[in-house]
Order: structure tokens, then sequence, then C-alpha cells
């Protein structure tokens, strides 16, 4: 196991190298002038913008703009952000954060109340409430995120006003609040952008699920259990749940990424200062430093979950598990 396990942590190094490398190459190939997309109508003559060039690195060579960036990335450095004039690794750190809330928690809702409504629909096929279950599920493939956050915000926060419609904190909140007070505001915040990554989300893994626990269900130990009288709960937990996780452990690797970089739509809409907005806004801008080191970001996460998703594989499945 060990030996598999370094095995598989090099290949996710040099997999992420290879993939950064390839980001940097099709960032190169964006159409549009970085200097152009800051400055504006501004301009700038001649000799300013070969001074501006050679300040933010924009007239490196290809060769040039990969050695600086991993003898950066060394360094724990990843340049200057074109577009803020701040370090890049300032930038990511204040976005991380709010994204990594958000994704975490709708992962959690993702991979529990979805993961039980799956395996509860597999056992009552032919109920109505496993029909509308399907229904909602359904729904939650066909309509996009943004169109949910859309539809949320403007029930709950403009018809309604019982939430706030955007950000991650209300401006006028006293610095020094009480804490009960600053949780309250930040839950407030967090209901509707957290509503509409789950009912975008949550259907993939629920259909995995019920899916799974179907075929796993018609298998002879659950007929045996079922023969012999044992409750219906025991069955679902005991001789359906754990066999038919396992195609589920490939999805929660996929998943992990996904959820930092797919709620860009969702955090647009709610103003929510997150890693999507912010790769959205870099990329507009041609902030090429700052689009390579979100991409650096999001490949860590990609090769994360899929590390992740083959340790718990070989957990969850004790027939893979390697001499």
């Amino acid at each position: 196991m060990n030996r598999w396990l370094r095995y598989r942590i090099a290949d996710a190094i040099i997999t992420a190298i290879a993939a950064v490398i390839a980001l940097i190459v099709l960032v190169r190939l964006l159409p549009g002038d970085p200097l152009t997309a800051i400055l504006g109508d501004r301009g700038a003559d001649p000799a300013t913008r070969a001074i501006l060039e050679a300040r933010w690195g924009t007239d490196r060579t290809l060769l040039q703009t990969l050695a600086s960036f991993f003898g950066g990335v060394l360094h724990g450095d990843l340049g200057i952000s074109l577009s803020e004039q701040r370090p890049v690794t300032t930038v990511l750190a204040e976005r991380l954060g709010p994204t990594l809330l958000l994704g975490s928690l709708t992962l959690l809702i993702d991979f529990t109340i979805g993961l039980a409504l799956g395996v509860w629909a597999a056992l009552h096929p032919d109920t109505r409430r496993a029909r509308l279950l399907g229904l909602f599920t359904l729904i939650g493939y066909a309509v996009p995120s943004f169109v949910v956050g859309t539809l949320l915000m403007w029930i709950f926060a403009v018809k309604l006003g019982w939430v706030d419609s955007g950000g991650l904190t209300d401006t006028l909140l006293a610095s020094d609040a009480p804490a009960s007070a600053v949780l309250v505001d930040r839950l407030k915040h967090l209901a509707l952008p957290l509503a509409a990554m789950v009912i975008a989300t949550i259907a993939v893994p629920l259909r995995q699920q019920r899916t799974a626990a179907l075929e796993t269900a018609a298998q002879p130990w659950v007929l045996a259990a079922r023969a012999r009288g044992v409750r219906p709960a025991a069955i679902a937990w005991r001789h359906c749940w754990r066999p038919a996780l396992t195609p589920i452990v490939t999805l929660f690797g996929l998943w992990l990424p996904m959820l930092v970089a797919g709620a860009v739509f969702v955090e647009y809409v709610f103003n929510w200062p997150g890693m999507g907005s912010l790769l959205a806004h870099a990329t507009f801008s041609r902030d090429f430093p700052l689009v390579i080191g979100a991409g650096l970001v999001l490949i860590a996460f990609v090769q994360l979950g899929s590390l992740l998703a083959d340790v718990l594989y070989h957990v969850v499945d004790p027939t893979q598990r390697p001499s």
C-alpha cells in the first residue's frame, strides 16, 4: 500500500506540472493584450509601455515565463496581479476561504442528505414521494445554477426580504459586533448561495446512489435478508449502502474540484468573493498571472480529489487493495 501510494503521489505531481505547463501555453495564446486591458483608453507611450512590460513580465518568451513561474512556485511567489497590483498569493488567500466554505458545505450536504435520499428512493421506487424526488432531480439536472440563484434571490431576498442578496458580510455591521450577530450575518449571506449550489448539484450524487443501490438491492444477499424478515432500515444501511458506495467514491473525488471551480455563476449572481468569480474577473481583465495562479489552485484540487478518490476506493473495496 505504501509503495502504491508513493507511486500515486508522484503521478499526481507529474500530472499537475504537465497541466500547469499546458495552462501557461493556453494563457499565452489568449487574444488580447494585458496592458491594454489594464490601461484602457489611457494608453501609454512606447517607452512607458516597455518599462511596464519589463516590470510585469509580459515581454517574456514562453520558456522565460515557464522558468520564472516554476522558480517562483518553489519560493511561494506566484507573481503580481496586473489588475490588483498585489501579490497573487495574497489575492488567492483572500478568495480561497469563502469558496472552501461554500464548497465544503455543499459537498457535505450532497454526500450526506443526497446519498441518504438516493438509498431511500431505491428501496421505495414506486411511491409518490420517490416520484416527486425523481422530478426534483430532473429539474436539478436541467436548470442552470445561475437560473436557480436568480430565482432564489428574487423570491427570498427581493420579495420576502428574509435574507441578504449578496456579498459575504454586511458592510454596515460594526467591527465590534458580538459573535452572535456576526454569525447570524454570515448565515444570512450564506443561505442563498448554498441553497443554489445544493439544488444545482445534489441531483448527481442522489441519482448515482439510487442507481447503485437499485443494483445492489437485487443481489442475493439482500433478497436473503428480506426473506429472513430483516427490517427495511437495516437492509438499507447494512446490506445496500456500503456495497453501493464504490461508484460514489469516484464521484466524490471529481466533485471536490468541481465545487471549487464550478461555482462561477453562483458566486457571480450573489457577489460571493470566491475563486470562481476571481477566475472570471481575471480572465476578462487579461490578468495572466492571476489566471495562472488560480488555475494552479484548481489543478491542485483536481489532483487532490483524484488521489483522495483512489485512496477511498481502496478503503471501501478491499479487493482492490494492492498486496
